[in-house]
């Protein structure tokens, strides 16, 4: 019962996620998502930008807790509603913390040891993480709405 509750939380999620890997399958095969002059500073500059973006999911994660002590959110978190804003912060960390791994054993052990389909994998993560980061930030800003409309009732 509990994994099919979970299930209907996060069908956006869920949709958006199978959504998203049939588009990068797509361009993958249309030849967009390729390995071709990657060299370590490609590695490097993803490093940098994955890590901005954990950080502002982190900050995400951290206003979330923040609106946590207000009444509205905690009725919406016992009905079940804050599921979904919550797992697309999740959602995006993981994708860009994949992408920071494959970034720092690219850096560390140089980038000509890692096999192009993990480099693949690590364009995908990106792009992953950022569309879940702005999903992440969309839902923050529905949830500052709601708490708006409630204190001005």
């Amino acid at each position: 019962m509990k994994g099919k509750k979970h299930l209907r939380r996060n069908k956006y999620n869920i949709a958006i996620s199978i959504l998203f890997f049939i588009v990068c399958y797509y361009l993958y095969q249309q030849g967009y998502m390729n390995v071709v002059n990657k060299d370590s500073t490609f590695h490097q500059s993803l490093l940098t930008v994955n890590t901005i973006f954990l950080g502002f999911l982190f900050t995400a994660l951290g206003i979330m807790v923040g609106f946590a002590s207000k009444s509205l959110i905690k009725a919406l978190d016992v009905a079940g509603y804050m599921d979904n804003y919550y797992n697309s912060i999740y959602f995006g960390m993981f994708f860009h913390g994949v992408s920071t791994v494959i970034s720092t054993i690219a850096v560390v052990l140089g980038h000509e040891l890692i096999k192009d389909e993990v480099i693949i994998l690590q364009q995908i993560t990106l792009l992953g993480g950022v569309l879940f980061f702005i999903k992440s930030i969309l839902g923050i800003l529905k949830i500052i709405s709601e708490i708006r409309n409630d204190i001005n009732k």
